[in-house]
This record gives structure tokens, sequence and C-alpha cells, in this order.
């Protein structure tokens, strides 16, 4: 006897308090820095992935957190909300509690894996700020996107 099965994906989505995000559109790094500005003060670290639409406006929050000096992301996650959320870009965002903004080298290249992931599935990596106190760094800016 034959046994077949069925699946079925269920996709909510849950609004973070801390992040609200109704209709913001993110146009420039300032638009960035302003919804996330909560990091600033956070004595862990917090990686944020902001999916967007096509037109920049923000459809989805997904919050890593980690201790104190690393939080551990899995690209694999990244891709598979940017699936059911039917994003069409990313931003990545975390935070840094000792205030150090320049990124380590293990942000460097989750950032270069999470943008070669993206790419299979026509996604756009836009940005991958790293905030530390009142500073601010940002990858597209500095090149590396």
């Amino acid at each position: 006897m034959l046994m077949k099965y069925a699946y079925s994906l269920k996709t909510t989505r849950v609004r973070e308090p801390d992040f609200p995000y109704t209709g913001t559109k993110v146009t420039c790094t300032t638009d960035l820095l302003a919804f996330a500005r909560s990091l600033q003060d956070s004595d862990i670290e917090k990686f944020l992935t902001l999916y967007l639409d096509a037109v920049n406006k923000i459809i989805c929050v997904q919050v890593m957190l980690g201790t104190v000096n690393q939080a551990v992301i899995y690209p694999r996650e990244i891709m598979k909300h940017a699936i059911l959320s039917g994003a069409c870009a990313i931003v990545l965002i975390h935070n840094h509690p000792s205030g150090e903004i320049r990124p380590s080298e293990q942000d460097i290249k989750l950032t270069k894996t999470i943008q070669e992931c993206m790419k299979l599935l026509d996604i756009s990596v836009h940005d991958h700020i790293i905030i530390g106190g009142e500073r601010f760094y940002s990858f597209r800016e500095e090149g590396i996107i």
C-alpha cells in the first residue's frame, strides 16, 4: 500500500513591538537608523533582517537575539523568511554593544554569504548596518555591498 502525504505551510506575520513598521518605507540610511534606534542601548547583540516589498516598504522584520558579543545567524532562515514574506529586497542591521562599529571578519563573511544566497532568489541586499552607541557603519556606503 502506497502512502501519500500532503503538506500545508501557513505563515503568520507577527509585529515586533520594539520595531513598529506599519507602512514604513525605507528610502535611505537615515530611515534605517531611525527605525533601529532602539538597538543603540542594547546590552546584547540583536540582528535584524528587514524584508522589503518592491517599493521598499517593510513587510516583515526578523529579530535574532545573541549574547553580549555575538549572535548566531543562519542564512537559510533569512532565505526562508524572504520567500515566505514575498520580499523583493532585504536590509541587515545589527548592533555591537561594545560600541565598536567596524565590521569583524565574521560580519563581512556573513554578509557576503547572505548576498550570494539572496542572488539565487533574485532578492537584493540593500545594506548591512552596524550600530554602536550613537555611531553606525554602512556596508553600502563603505562599498562592501
